[in-house]
């Protein structure tokens, strides 16, 4: 239990360099989706001691699914500061100072407090020359516009990130984009993305409620 809390601890911290996107609220996606997984992927014929407990195994590999991406994401993050303990002298790597920034920033996220984190990745923004780090930055930017529910920033922030064409964060970003047009109420813009969620990610995390988004709608 202790080696799950550090590695969650530092995976939420510590995401400059992560191979993979950091799992996001499925019910703060998909709120009328919520609990209902489950039991759609229960038989109808098992009984209801058989479908508890199916229940709890498909919770209990969720879990552990998750635990996995979690540690994949910290030996990322692993690798990347290996790589900067590595430089040359005349190579300096991202200053500690927007380091810091972002550190700070991403602490105040997962406390809720997505004002300051948004002030503190804007100076994140404004300071570095790190492409990746400045990408990372406006991923959580367009997530804390998102759960502030200003979905109209969101999707200029996500919208930007998309156009450079880089692989940081662009799961995550694509499904945010389609939620947050969903939630405007574009429902064209919205079944845009998810389509080119799932065409790009058949097989994710999200695919399955995305599928039942554009189901829903048709």
């Amino acid at each position: 239990m202790k080696f799950l809390c550090f590695v969650c601890s530092l995976t939420c911290f510590a995401t400059l360099g992560f191979s993979q996107d950091p799992m996001l609220d499925m019910d703060m996606l998909f709120p009328e989706w919520a609990g209902r997984q489950d039991s759609v992927m229960i038989h109808q014929h098992v009984s209801e001691s058989d479908a508890s407990e199916s229940v709890s195994l498909e919770t209990l590999l969720k879990r552990i699914e998750r635990l996995e991406e979690e540690v994949q994401q910290l030996k990322g993050f692993l690798e990347k500061r290996q790589q900067v303990t590595e430089k040359k002298p005349d190579d300096p790597g991202i200053p500690l100072i927007e380091q810091q920034l972002y550190t700070r920033a991403l602490r105040h996220f997962t406390a809720g407090d997505y004002g300051k984190a948004a002030e503190l990745l804007r100076q994140v923004r404004d300071n570095t020359e790190d492409k990746e780090l400045n990408l990372s930055a406006l991923y959580w930017l367009g997530e804390c516009a998102f759960r502030q529910d200003n979905y109209n920033e969101a999707v200029v922030l996500l919208q930007e990130l998309l156009s450079e064409k880089s692989e940081v964060f662009r799961e995550n970003a694509l499904i945010l984009l389609a939620v947050s047009f969903r939630n405007l109420g574009k429902q064209a813009e919205s079944n845009h993305y998810f389509q080119v969620y799932l065409k790009a990610y058949p097989e994710s995390r999200y695919s399955a409620l995305a599928r039942k988004e554009l189901q829903k709608s048709q």
